[in-house]
Formats: C-alpha cells, sequence, structure tokens
C-alpha cells in the first residue's frame, strides 16, 4: 500500500505522524549518500541527483557564497502530511499541484531577509570567536528558513524533491538554467516520471491561477512535458528544452504566446541557442 493510501486510511493525526517517522528513517536509510548539492566550489555544480536527499546532505545555494545548510530539518514532512489528511488529499496528481501551497506557506512569501543574513545571524548570535563562527555555519539548516520569506529556488526544490520522493514519486533535483522573458539565470526545479512520460516542475516560477472575472485566485507548478527521449538528451546532453507559457483561466489552461527555456547542468544557455519570444 502506498504511503498517501495508508494516510487516507488513518483515524487520527498521531496514527499520521507514526506513518511519517516510518517512511522518512526508511527513505534516508535507502538514499543514495552525497556530501553536498547545488553549487559546488570551483564553478562545479552537482547537476541532477535521483531520489530522496540523505538527511545528511549539505546544499551549496550560491557559486557566490560560503553558506550552506544541511537537510536534516523533517518538520515539513509531518506538516505536509497533516494538510494530506486534513484536506482528504488522496491522489498524486492533486498532491503534486498543492505542494505549491504547501511551499509557499512553509517558507513564507518573499519578504526583506536574505539567506546570508539569515545563516550569519544565527552563527554570530550563537558563537563569540571566528573559528567558532564558521564552524556554526556548519550546522546551518534548511528549516532556519521557515517563515523567513528568504527561500529561492534551490531550497524550494529541495523541499519539493523530498517530499515527492517520500511519497513514492520518481523525482529528480535539477540545477542549470531558465530563460524567460528576455532574462536568463542559474535555477533550481525537479522533474519526475509519470506513466507513459516525464514532467518537469517548476515551483518557484509557478503558473497562476485566475478566476473568469481576472481575479488572482492560486499558485500551480509550472508543468512541461518531456518525452522519455527527450529527458535522456535533457538530463545527460544538455539539451535545452523549450516550453510555451501559461495560465489558468476559469479552470482551463491558456497559452501566454510566449516561451520559457530549461537546462540542466550550465549556468547559461549556449550562445547558439535561442530562446524564443514571439508572438503567433
Amino acid at each position: 500500500m502506498e504511503l498517501l493510501e495508508e494516510i487516507g486510511k488513518c483515524s487520527t493525526l498521531e496514527e499520521v505522524d507514526a506513518l511519517i517517522t516510518k517512511a522518512v528513517e526508511k527513505a534516508n536509510k535507502e538514499s543514495k549518500k552525497v556530501d553536498q548539492l547545488g553549487f559546488l566550489e570551483n564553478g562545479k555544480v552537482h547537476p541532477l541527483f535521483q531520489g530522496f536527499i540523505p538527511l545528511s546532505t549539505r546544499i551549496r545555494y550560491s557559486n557566490f557564497s560560503i553558506e550552506t545548510y544541511s537537510m536534516e530539518t523533517t518538520d515539513f514532512f509531518y506538516d505536509f502530511a497533516h494538510a494530506l489528511y486534513q484536506n482528504h488529499i488522496t491522489n498524486r496528481g492533486s498532491l503534486i499541484h498543492f505542494l505549491e501551497t504547501y511551499i509557499n506557506y512553509y517558507f513564507g512569501l518573499p519578504g526583506k531577509e536574505d539567506r546570508e543574513t539569515i545563516f550569519n545571524d544565527i552563527a554570530w548570535q550563537t558563537t563569540t570567536t571566528d573559528e567558532e563562527y564558521f564552524a556554526a555555519l556548519e550546522k546551518n539548516k534548511i528549516g532556519d528558513l521557515k517563515g523567513k520569506g528568504a527561500a529561492e529556488c534551490t531550497e524550494r526544490s529541495a523541499l519539493a524533491q523530498q517530499i515527492l520522493s517520500l511519497f513514492g514519486i520518481e523525482t529528480y533535483y535539477c540545477i542549470g538554467c531558465i530563460g524567460r522573458n528576455a532574462m536568463q539565470e542559474g535555477h533550481c526545479f525537479n522533474t519526475v516520471k509519470r506513466k507513459k512520460d516525464y514532467a518537469l516542475l517548476d515551483y518557484s516560477v509557478p503558473a497562476a491561477s485566475y478566476y473568469a472575472d481576472g481575479r488572482w485566485k492560486a499558485y500551480y507548478p509550472f508543468v512541461g512535458v518531456l518525452s522519455k527521449e527527450e529527458f535522456k538528451e535533457f538530463v545527460t546532453q544538455g539539451v535545452t528544452k523549450q516550453f510555451e507559457e501559461y495560465e489558468y483561466v476559469d479552470g482551463k489552461q491558456q497559452g501566454e504566446n510566449c516561451f520559457r527555456a530549461y537546462v540542466v547542468g550550465q549556468y547559461q544557455f549556449d550562445k547558439k541557442e535561442r530562446i524564443e519570444e514571439k508572438k503567433r
């Protein structure tokens, strides 16, 4: 029986918590061990990681920063499972879409604080010497960003990776670049395996949903479909994939006649490639 189905059969939140504790311990034990993910030293990047990220793994979120954080935080597994239980979410499709709302809730919407300030403040407030300070920077956790409005794509996709993997979805943590609205920047996102193909999921640059009268309704993860062949060349050969922008209006998906593009393992797109922004 899948974890999502087991949660649906629980009678209390205590039963839900017991299931999550067991599932996290199992996922962590069986995970592929890796010391560090994200933007590594000397301009290198760990472009792709499949499955549950070990709780001992540290993620470096910028090639311009010395700070890293560990994935040992586990509170969001329980919070999310409670939300699934209380909202009667019983299928993977609904879970994937609801996760956008949960990530916004957990980290908070963008505010005035930034990751460097938060991590540095924690280190300064708990140490008295330079040696202790730098040692403290090795104790930061992704959970230190909870509610601060400072999380960006690196940690948003890391949290998504953990939850999707825990619930049995084959998920890939991808680091590369996004091109959108004549801009391009380093970016983290996820890709998941479906029955017949793969889907790129972006929980940081989502698709908006509006009521028929134009009022904003919600955000959903941006989804870009990849065939099995496209997925293979996307993650192993550094091939750029381009998708049409879209939004939801009154529950129906509508294209916006412009495009966004993604690439894995590179900070920028090949100069020979052109990201289209054309009207049809």
